[in-house]
């Protein structure tokens, strides 16, 4: 059954990366080795002997020609690139007593991690606020039941939405609080 590719589901929020770089860790002792990212939470891995791995992730968007020069800061520090899922960047490396095995260094570099995400949302979030106050404000007055206006299946589905980002905002927010108390 070596090197066969199995998939397996797993769901981490953003602001849960390092749990998800221990886990991909934990599966590559297993002899699970990460071998692509799909969908939000569905990674594939190829089986083989059991490895100690590291995994670490980054959020990034950019143009192909930085891209590529990104990824070759990694190649440099003896980062092999897995893939990409939704701007994270997946990396792995043999783990190696007494060596770096940090592609953040600093609280800082991780803050701005976390802030890269942050702003990649909170346009989303704005988005969602307009469009909330564009449906109430459309409300009749004369309607009987104004309410009704706002929570009609499309509004109700935008509203959790809304309350979702919000909840993942906060928390990576909470996040960044924590690393500046470093």
């Amino acid at each position: 059954m070596e090197n066969a590719l199995v998939k397996k589901f797993k769901w981490f929020w953003a602001w849960q990366d390092e749990a998800e770089e221990a886990w991909l860790g934990e599966m590559s002792k297993k002899g699970y080795h990460l071998s692509s990212v799909g969908v939000a939470g569905i990674y594939t891995f190829f089986i083989d002997e059991p490895r100690d791995y590291v995994y670490r992730l980054d959020y990034r968007m950019f143009p192909k020609k930085d891209k590529q020069e990104y990824l070759q800061l990694f190649r440099d520090a003896g980062w092999e690139y897995i893939g990409e899922m939704s701007a994270w960047q997946y990396f792995r490396k043999h783990a190696k007593q007494g060596e770096a095995n940090e592609i953040f260094t600093d609280a800082e570099s991780k803050i701005a991690k976390y802030t890269r995400i942050l702003t990649f949302l909170g346009f989303f979030w704005i988005v969602l606020v307009a469009v909330l106050v564009g449906r109430i404000s459309r409300i009749s007055v004369d309607n009987p039941y104004p309410w009704w206006g706002v929570i009609d299946g499309i509004q109700l589905f935008t509203f959790l939405v809304f309350l979702l980002f919000t909840y993942i905002i906060i928390r990576l927010a909470t996040r960044i609080r924590q690393l500046k108390r470093l």
